[in-house]
């Protein structure tokens, strides 16, 4: 029996549907193959946070749809993404006693997860993930897989991803209203991680900075472990809404103009570029200047790196990330964003999409778009949980569909949330 993993990414300015069967290379591991996609542009939706029930399910049922169609077959269950203001951050440890005669088991170690995540919440919140930093096998720190280890007792060094119910239960409404179970919400820089990381840059110190339409999205990484996560208010929206304001513009004129014409660096745009716009209470278009729309950019590109700076500088590892950051996200695509990160942030900054060096096949080209990373994450999030849990679980003489389907049935009881 053929397995699928499916994703659906719900952002601020559009929304993605990706349907994939997992298989086999050459060398046994597992893989995707891309078998549909389905966009349409995002309704009901604000900086990650739903705000018309029924919009955003109109908006998930149209890229659904396209995406069913192109795969040729029902869309059933999905990782779907999760973002916005309302997600916060901590960091926590939990405690489990092992039998030393067996060593640590899967069991050992999900009680000592839950011991993590049993922390005091506030109202109207609840936990998304309980992600292991590190595991401390008596005593001795910095254990990244304990599993099968001889221990008396087992410690891990968890961070907790939460976020509002409120916020979490619409997302979850307007996915099953078409009759589609959720596999797991995933924080979308987690998902991004997975699509534009190398692991040489997580082992030394990276931070995923994911720019999409209403937030921008944070995600540090050292020793193979995820240390902190962060949502910021603000996004390539802001971008054009500035310009919009700037030219008395409306907003799909100010979005085409920033994608056509803008750049964060202006003192490389001639001075006398002219561009033609359409503007409120006028018939005709009007003539400006290429170079004031860049600095337009540029002021708010450069208040966005330093909104990330000071978030790295809060978080701790900000003389930590050897690897730099890694941007992502459709408004990473603007002409300059790297030099102008480099200038501001001080350390290597480059873009990353996903790319044919995935275990992916069947990757179009514009979904080798650094706007698609999260997407794409998503799928590879799927794909190597389910790999690790098969790894760990199960005995050789099982046969492929059965100890898949238990790996990804187990799964969901190893990571909460």
């Amino acid at each position: 029996m053929e397995e699928f993993i499916s994703a659906i990414d719900i952002g601020t300015t559009k929304i993605c549907a990706l349907v994939a069967a997992v298989t086999h290379d050459s060398l046994g591991n597992l893989t995707l193959r891309i078998l549909g996609e389905g966009q349409s542009a995002s309704r009901g939706i604000r900086r990650g946070v739903v705000v018309n029930v029924s919009e955003a399910i109109a908006a998930i049922g149209e890229a659904v749809e396209k995406a069913e169609s192109d795969a040729g077959r029902a869309l059933t269950s999905a990782y779907v993404g999760v973002a916005g203001s309302h997600i916060s951050t901590l960091n926590s440890k939990g405690v489990s006693p092992v039998d030393a005669r067996h060593g640590v088991t899967n069991q050992d170690m999900q009680r000592a997860l839950e011991g993590a995540r049993a922390v005091a919440l506030p109202q109207n919140t609840e936990v998304i993930h309980t992600i292991a930093r590190e595991w401390v096998v008596d005593g001795q720190p910095h254990i990244q897989h304990p599993l099968g280890m001889s221990a008396y007792r087992l410690e891990v060094d968890a961070h907790i991803v939460t976020g509002s119910t409120t916020a979490i239960n619409n997302i979850t409404q307007c996915v099953r209203a078409h009759d589609i179970e959720i596999d797991e919400l995933v924080l979308e820089p987690l998902a991004a991680n997975e699509a534009v990381l190398r692991p040489e840059e997580r082992r030394m110190g990276v931070a995923v900075v994911d720019i999409g339409g209403g937030t921008t999205d944070l995600a540090i990484f050292l020793d193979d472990g995820l240390c902190h996560t962060r949502v910021l208010d603000v996004g390539g929206n802001h971008f054009s809404h500035d310009i919009a304001v700037g030219l008395h513009a409306p907003e799909e004129t100010a979005e085409e103009l920033k994608l056509r014409y803008g750049s964060v660096l202006p003192e490389r745009v001639p001075e006398d570029d002219r561009v033609w716009a359409a503007v409120f209470g006028e018939k005709a278009e009007r003539s400006f200047s290429r170079h004031f729309i860049c600095q337009i950019l540029a002021h708010r590109a450069s208040e966005t790196f330093e909104i990330i700076q000071d978030q790295l500088q809060e978080s701790g590892y900000y003389e930590r990330l050897s690897a730099g950051v890694v941007l992502t996200g459709g408004c990473s695509l603007l002409p300059g964003m790297t030099e102008l990160g480099r200038s501001i942030l001080g350390m290597p900054v480059r873009i990353g999409a996903p790319s044919n060096r995935l275990p992916i096949t069947g990757l179009s080209r514009h979904l080798q778009s650094p706007a698609y990373s999260t997407s794409i994450g998503l799928l590879l999030w799927g794909l190597h949980e389910d790999a690790r849990k098969i790894r760990r679980e199960t005995p050789k003489h099982r046969g492929g569909a059965e100890w898949m389907g238990r790996a990804m049935r187990a799964l969901k009881n190893l990571l909460p949330g």
